[in-house]
């Protein structure tokens, strides 16, 4: 639902997708499927990039994560297909906030634990725009939704994502936990 360009969330999306990486060992292809998807062993799944019609890209700072953070990329992966979550890198965030008190490793294993996170990409500025040209050459049909909190008067790489034939979103910012 969309309220006066904040967007708040009605549910949470029950809906499987899951990024595909390299095997080390073998060079295969994999994705890990959830035990409790209804997908076993031997099945036959349908891979469909071109299906991807809409990417969500949100960043998190994530430091530490919390109720608010959830709250923000729930709501963000009710708005696409396929969402994507920066997450600054420690020089990134050194730079930004000028404290550490997780790591990038910390940080983005926490976000990429949620469900309604497909994948997660090191961001290396608080300006996402170097991750959102990465995704435009790897989806180039896909529309591009940034979203951000909408405690900021600014978007920070609303232009980026505009030159990109895509759209920047606020959500809904939730005070009570977020810093």
């Amino acid at each position: 639902m969309q309220h006066n360009n904040i967007y708040i969330p009605t549910s949470v999306t029950s809906m499987m997708k899951k990024v595909v990486w390299e095997n080390k060992s073998n060079k295969q292809l994999c994705a890990t499927i959830p035990k409790n998807s209804g997908i076993k062993a031997g099945d036959v799944v349908n891979i469909e990039k071109e299906k991807i019609n809409k990417i969500v890209y949100s960043s998190i700072v994530g430091n530490p994560f919390h109720y608010g953070h959830l709250h923000f990329l729930q709501a963000a992966n009710e708005l696409g297909d396929l969402h994507i979550c920066g997450v600054l890198t420690d020089s990134a965030l050194k730079e930004y906030r000028g404290e550490n008190k997780h790591n990038f490793k910390e940080r983005s294993a926490m976000v990429i634990s949620n469900r309604c996170v497909d994948m997660v990409m090191p961001q290396n500025n608080i300006n996402p725009g170097e991750n959102l040209k990465k995704i435009h050459e790897q989806f180039p049909r896909a529309k591009i939704i940034l979203v951000h909190g909408d405690n900021w008067k600014k978007i920070i790489g609303e232009e980026e994502v505009k030159k990109l034939k895509g759209e920047a979103i606020k959500l809904l910012y939730y005070k009570k936990l977020s810093e």
